[in-house]
């Protein structure tokens, strides 16, 4: 009886200490989203020009900040959850994978869009239309006496 007692008291232990995210962590889906807008600010701080790093870090750090607000999280808790998923790379690997996705769809869409627009013909903006007018008699000015 003794026996048995112990071994349902350490199945229960052992099913009880069963491995999960901690509460603590970004889930993987908040994790994901997080990414995806640092990701986009990322290459938009690429895009721009300024003149020193230090400059730069100034111009994108609201960015970043915003990102953080729009998720309901920190730069400590994003980085602890950065952590946590760097030390496991099989959810890692997933999680990048619906990342590279979502930005490759993105992509996508942005090269329709702009070959849309390229295929609209555009207005004639010939700034010389002087040229291509017929010369007319226009009398001349006269000196004033």
């Amino acid at each position: 009886m003794k026996r048995i007692f112990v071994f349902l008291t350490c199945c229960a232990l052992l099913l009880a200490c069963k491995p999960g995210i901690p509460s603590s962590i970004l889930q993987p889906d908040e994790m994901e989203a997080v990414l995806y807008d640092i990701h986009v600010v990322d290459g938009y701080a690429a895009a721009i020009i300024v003149a020193t790093p230090d400059s730069l870090k100034k111009t994108i750090a609201p960015y970043y900040h915003g990102v953080y607000q729009k998720h309901g999280t920190d730069s400590l808790q994003y980085t602890r959850s950065l952590n946590y998923y760097y030390k496991h790379p099989e959810v890692m690997k997933t999680i990048y994978d619906h990342v590279s996705e979502r930005l490759r769809k993105d992509k996508d869409r942005l090269a329709q869009a702009m070959a849309k627009e390229s295929a609209v013909p555009k207005p004639a903006t010939n700034l010389d239309t002087a040229k291509d007018q017929p010369v007319k008699n226009v009398p001349s000015l006269k000196p004033a006496k």
